[in-house]
């Protein structure tokens, strides 16, 4: 049996400042051809979701997310573009930018048409994914908004007590 105060000892939790993870992060996605302001988002939210903890879409995704930039599923360079303009709406392509930033920009894209007119809706296509979908609710929150997200993608999830994957998995915040 295993004395409590060793116990404690293999036990311990490594514990990192939120700021040293940050920097850490924005050195790798500046070295992977990230812009400055694109990489000091990108490390806040990657950080941002795994202190909330979310990490499967935090700093365990991230070695993956630099994965795909060095391959270029993932462009580090790219900015997303209107495609469709109508009144409140707008559709953006995301040119396989980071999914992160890309609904990050339609969020505050989002925000910014509905403080003119009352609601604003905008969807983004040839993106990657978005990490954790409650950052953009959160984001429309502080600044007052009601921010309705959601994404698709193919059957991944069985129902409740089930087996066989046919419920998508969409997020609504």
């Amino acid at each position: 049996m295993i004395e409590p105060e060793k116990f404690q000892e293999v036990h311990k939790i490594l514990r990192i400042r939120a700021e040293a993870i940050k920097k850490t992060l924005f050195d790798i996605l500046v070295d992977f051809g990230f812009e400055t302001e694109k990489a000091q988002l990108c490390a806040r939210l990657f950080t941002e979701t795994t202190i909330d903890g979310v990490y499967s879409h935090g700093l365990n995704r991230f070695p993956l997310f630099i994965d795909y930039v060095s391959r270029s599923i993932v462009k580090a360079d790219a900015q997303p573009v209107p495609v469709f303009t109508m009144g409140s709406f707008e559709r953006w392509d995301g040119q396989s930018g980071p999914g992160n930033l890309n609904a990050w920009m339609c969020m505050d894209r989002a925000v910014e048409l509905a403080k003119i007119s009352g609601y604003g809706m905008v969807s983004i296509r040839n993106t990657n994914h978005w990490m954790r979908g409650g950052t953009y609710g959160i984001q429309a929150a502080e600044q007052d908004c009601i921010g309705i997200c959601f994404t698709n993608t193919k059957p991944n999830m069985p129902p409740w007590g089930g087996l066989e994957t046919w419920i998508k998995g969409f997020l609504w915040e």
